[in-house]
């Protein structure tokens, strides 16, 4: 009897509630990247990924974005930010109304347990005409 209980305890535990908070400033060109969007996501190692949150910058380029995901991987979540911005390297060679976007990893060490989030990710200011690995530019449609 007691293997049986500990059988369907321990997926219980184990699949609890994760959250994720991360925070910041986008600056573009040293203003502040009004409006941009960025979405926090968790991918899961089987394929396929849960939505946690959507927002938008604020005036000032500022941002605050938390989210959780509901029981449904046995291990931690692998937590992404993605970004979407009109920001670039050299704006004078730009004409082209689409968003430039990347994806930050968010270290498992920011993953809290429950659905809100103790601990943040303070990623400070973003300089968002640096180049990225893996940046890319959305297509228009």
């Amino acid at each position: 009897m007691k293997i049986v209980f500990l059988l369907i305890a321990i997926p219980i535990v184990l699949a609890s509630e994760q959250s994720v908070r991360v925070v910041g400033k986008l600056t573009c060109h040293g203003l502040p990247a009004q409006y941009a969007e960025l979405q926090l996501v968790s991918k899961f190692s089987i394929g396929g990924e849960a939505f946690a949150r959507n927002i938008f910058t604020d005036p000032a380029g500022n941002f605050n974005i938390a989210g959780y995901i509901d029981p449904s991987s046995w291990s931690k979540i692998d937590a992404r930010l993605y970004v979407w911005h009109k920001c670039y390297e050299k704006p004078y060679e730009h004409s082209d109304p689409c968003s430039n976007w990347f994806e930050i990893k968010i270290p498992g060490i920011y993953v809290n347990d429950g659905p809100f989030a103790k601990k943040k990710w303070d990623l400070g200011e973003v300089k968002l005409e640096k180049p990225r690995s893996g940046q890319q530019l959305d297509s228009c449609d």
